[in-house]
Formats: structure tokens, sequence, C-alpha cells
């Protein structure tokens, strides 16, 4: 009897055994982290609804020709935000020079959890936390040619050229900063980003750059081709606020 029993005990040991390590699987799956992926935002600047070229001669709303020579801007604290409006995802660190004339447009937002996004939020230019100081690197890095002085701070966008217009022809510089200029965009994706495995996604923000120059301030080459501050770059801030990103959409 005594052997039978110490048999008996063996078995249940052993089926143990057997069944803990599935157990402890189940409870390790259940305790995993949320999957996650990176999505790539990339920026494709237009100009009247075409991929921009450098160099290359257009027209204006007003009726001026004009060249872009150098173009950049910008992005910074980057979010994606549900169906309700909540934000779900804060891009850390988030500062990326949208560079067209070094064909640098595209960044990378590591880690977003799985779900479904419905917008996408960003500001054109760098907040005033980040936009007094020089000694920084990166995309902030001041090599980049985007910055006035640890005083006035980061140049938001830069745009250089040249132009035609109907009385006069010369270079356009438009050069806008400053802290009351940094602004907040909020746009709805055309579909939703629905995350649910690592693989990569990509959103496309489009940009027109002849909305720099349309509305509410129509601009004349003539009469404004430089801005560098004051009521200038205040209608060029005005423009892109009115329609220079577009909406969103997957790829």
């Amino acid at each position: 009897m005594k052997k039978h029993f110490s048999t008996l005990q063996l078995y249940r040991l052993l089926l143990l055994a057997l069944v803990f390590p599935l157990l402890t699987s189940c409870n390790d799956d259940d305790e995993e982290t949320t999957p996650s992926a990176d999505v790539t935002v990339q920026f494709r600047n237009l100009v009247a609804g075409q991929n921009i070229t450098l160099g290359q001669t257009y027209t204006s709303p007003s009726g001026d020709t004009y060249t872009v020579e150098d173009f950049k801007y910008y992005i910074s604290n980057v979010k994606l935000l549900n169906a309700n409006g909540d934000v779900v995802y804060t891009e850390p660190e988030s500062y990326h020079l949208i560079n067209e004339t070094a064909g640098n447009t595209a960044f990378t937002l590591a880690g977003v959890p799985a779900g479904s996004y419905s917008k996408i939020a960003f500001s054109m230019g760098v907040d005033e936390a980040r936009n007094h100081s020089t000694d920084q690197e990166g995309d902030l890095d001041p090599s980049s040619d985007m910055v006035w002085d640890w005083d006035t701070g980061y140049k938001f966008l830069l745009l250089e050229g040249t132009y035609t217009g109907d009385a006069d022809a010369g270079g356009l510089i438009f050069h806008i900063g400053q802290d009351e200029n940094y602004t907040t965009f909020t746009m709805p994706l055309e579909s939703p980003l629905t995350i649910r495995t690592k693989s990569g996604y990509t959103l496309q923000v489009s940009t027109e750059l002849n909305a720099l120059f349309q509305q509410p301030n129509l601009i004349d080459f003539d009469e404004m081709n430089a801005a560098m501050g004051g009521e200038n770059a205040r209608k060029i801030v005005e423009n892109y606020t009115a329609g220079f990103f577009s909406v969103a959409e997957l790829k």
C-alpha cells in the first residue's frame, strides 16, 4: 500500500511538471506589453498640385513668376489622436526639419501603440522652450542655417528664390520665425490609421507652396518680396494657417 501511494505521488509531480510551464506561458502572454509599430510621416511639397522642383519657374496666385532655390521648415510636437479627439501618442523630443533642398522630407514616429488613430497634430516652428537656445543637436543644430541668434531664435520657415513681377524682378527672401508665429495644426486623416502589427505604416501630408501667397493675403511680389518679421511675416503665417497643409493620407 505504501509503495502504491509513493507511485501516485510521483505521478502527480510529473503531471504538475508538465502542466506548470503551460500555465506560466499563458501568464507571460497576458503580461506582454501592448504591441506597437513605427509610423513614417512623409511631407510632399507641391506647387499647383505637382511636386516642387527647385529652380523651375512657377506662377504665383497674383500672376508673378518665381523660382524656389531653398525651401525648408520645422515640424514639431507631433501627436496622434483617436476618434474622440484624445491624444494617444505624443512623440518625445519632437523636432524635425523638413528640408526640400536636401531631400529630407520624412521622419519616423517610433513605438506607436496598437489602436485606431483618426487625426494627426503638429506645429510649424520651434516651441518657446527650445526656440531661444542654439546649443542643440539633431535637426535643431544651428549648422542647418535655420537660426538667427539665441535671442531671436529659429527660422520656422525659410523660402528663398527669385521673382519677376509686372514692374520689377529680384530675389525672394521669406524667413518666418518668432514665438508669436508658432502655429499648431490638427488634421483629420482621410481614413483611420489602424495599427495591429509591427508592420510599417506611412502617413503622407501634402503642402501647397502657392498657398503661402494666396489667402487671406494675396501677395504681389512687386510690393512684398521679403519677410523677416513684423507685418510681412504675419501675412505669410496667416496664409499658411489657412491652407498650406492638406489632409494626411495613408500610404
